[in-house]
């Protein structure tokens, strides 16, 4: 480790209170310059701009801006992922499965905005290549989280087309996809204290979506 990088493990371990919320500026500057520019072009020099300040004085705080990014994401990545192993433990029909899911992805892209709106944003195929040849691990890291979630819808669809409770002549992992790609694309249109709150919208997506699954009556 550089003298840099052990003076910042130094002060992130000693709680100081000016560090921590000079840290919160820069991870809301990097957001702003990640979700304007993309992961792949954006530098650590566009997050100084943003903040008005030089890079080498980033340094004190962050080591690079995977590791900015890293910070920005990895909570809120996480905490959907566990929430959506809870609504598939829960005794409950598909459909409703399907529409907690839905609600609950709506939610949290409020409670995060926009920080997980840069997670989505990103096409990781061109930051470390395929599956098979990935080596970083947080290029790991990424896939196992999308691949996580993925599952989990897939199953929830899965279980309800084979009860009785969802209809599709789609494969589920289409269906999967579908839904995944519905709520991540409101990365486009959605904002915070608009028309309708997340729940809102989350409910009314929800049904739509489940309107065209329904089993055919009689």
């Amino acid at each position: 480790m550089s003298d840099i990088g052990r003076r910042r493990a130094a002060r992130a371990a000693a709680d100081d209170p000016a560090y921590t919320q000079r840290l919160g500026e820069i991870r809301e500057a990097a957001v702003r310059v990640f979700r304007a520019k993309g992961l792949r072009v954006a530098s650590l020099n566009d997050v100084a701009e943003e903040l008005g300040t030089s890079r080498a004085s980033l340094y004190y705080y962050v080591g690079s801006k995977e590791e900015l990014f890293r910070d920005v994401v990895s909570e809120a990545v996480t905490a959907n992922i566990e929430a959506a192993e809870k609504v598939l433990a829960q005794t409950l029909p598909a459909s409703s499965k399907l529409a907690r899911l839905i609600e609950l992805l709506m939610r949290s892209f409020e409670e995060h905005f926009p920080y997980l709106y840069v997670f989505v944003q990103e096409d990781f195929s061109k930051l470390g290549g395929d599956a098979e040849t990935a080596t970083e691990p947080w290029d790991a890291t990424i896939r196992e989280w999308n691949q996580r979630y993925f599952d989990l819808v897939k199953q929830v669809v899965s279980e309800g087309v084979a009860a009785g409770d969802l209809r599709t002549s789609l494969p589920a992992g289409v269906v999967a996809n579908c839904v995944i790609g519905m709520m991540n694309s409101s990365h486009a249109w959605f904002r915070p204290n608009g028309l309708m709150d997340a729940t809102e919208l989350g409910e009314g997506m929800a049904r739509m979506l489940l309107a065209g699954l329904e089993p055919a009556a009689g």
